[in-house]
């Protein structure tokens, strides 16, 4: 396994990590058999140098934090870097510490980086949540922040309000077929030094081959609609793949990190882990890289960095609602 340091002086972290928003997660559909799932799958993960798990507490309602918990309360590692996210809705000093000790108390352990899911609602300045995550950093309450989904002007004005402790990533929507961060997040993340955390890197599935939505998260995604039906990237993806002798996914994974992003795929089954883990040490040429770069050239240009902004538009209070009365998601 490969690591490298998140940020300018963050955690060391593995180059491949774990999502755990499936992990009882409603939107997905599975609480049957989750936890022992999760275990095997979380120490065959251990045992090939993946150090790095993401999960947040609107997933599930807290569940997946619960799971991931009570998992690496058995598989206990220092070198374990747990990252968990508040939800967007959170921006006052009280709601941002609450939110951060409930997460603290699922995992059964101080998480050690703690990210803002999507940006506070538009009437709220941003400096109020990066003053809030400082102090839950400087409080002992998480040991490192970062921002999720947070688009290019909301991190430079992030990066503007930060004082004593600088975030070390942002969390976003990064694949083969979702390349808008390239235009302008990613380059200004790349000057500040912040790491690039890639969620959905395989497109809720379609990237290793899925073409029909079995999940709710799956039919509500746009993304994952687009590219379960683009044969010209799917082609790409399976010659290279087929040149390579590795998977769809693996490939897909592989061009991640060859641009310095690190991916946390999902899984449901160890088998899964198993096939991610292959990616690491997959070398891809640079005809392969160009292929890939060709088949998907019509993603980078889709405009500004768009998921969860719509959040934004709506209250505190009734984004809080909506999720509780989800469930979670």
């Amino acid at each position: 396994m490969r690591y490298k340091i998140l940020g300018r002086g963050g955690p060391r972290v593995s180059v491949l990590g774990l999502g755990l928003w499936q992990a009882g997660s409603r939107m997905w559909s599975w609480r049957r058999g989750v936890e022992e799932s999760v275990r095997r799958a979380l120490g065959y993960a251990i045992t090939y140098g993946i150090n790095f798990f993401d999960t947040a507490e609107i997933y599930g309602a807290g569940y997946s934090e619960k799971v991931l918990g009570r998992v690496l309360g058995d598989l206990w590692d220092a070198d374990l870097v747990i990252a968990s996210k508040l939800a967007g809705y959170r921006w006052t000093m009280g709601s941002l510490r609450r939110g951060v000790e409930g997460i603290n108390r699922r995992l059964g352990r101080t998480v050690d980086l703690i990210q803002h899911h999507w940006p506070p609602p538009a009437y709220v300045g941003v400096c109020r949540v990066i003053r809030g995550l400082e102090r839950i950093v400087k409080d002992g309450l998480a040991h490192y922040y970062g921002l999720s989904n947070y688009p290019p002007k909301l991190v430079e004005k992030a990066l503007e309000c930060s004082r004593s402790v600088e975030p070390v990533s942002n969390q976003i929507q990064y694949s083969l077929a979702y390349r808008a961060p390239e235009a302008s997040l990613i380059p200004i993340m790349r000057e500040a030094g912040l790491s690039v955390i890639a969620w959905s890197p395989l497109a809720k599935g379609a990237l290793a081959g899925v073409t029909r939505a079995r999940a709710m998260a799956q039919r509500m995604d746009p993304t994952f609609r687009r590219a379960s039906r683009d044969q010209v990237l799917l082609g790409a993806l399976r010659r290279v793949a087929e040149r390579r002798r590795a998977t769809m996914a693996q490939v897909a994974l592989a061009w991640l990190m060859h641009r310095g992003a690190i991916p946390i795929p999902g899984f449901r089954r160890v088998d899964r882990v198993k096939e991610y883990v292959g990616a690491v040490d997959l070398v891809l040429t640079a005809s392969d890289l160009d292929e890939l770069e060709r088949a998907s050239a019509r993603y980078v240009n889709r405009g500004v960095y768009t998921p969860l902004q719509g959040m934004r538009l709506l209250p505190g209070v009734i984004q809080m609602l909506m999720i509780k009365m989800m469930g979670g998601i």
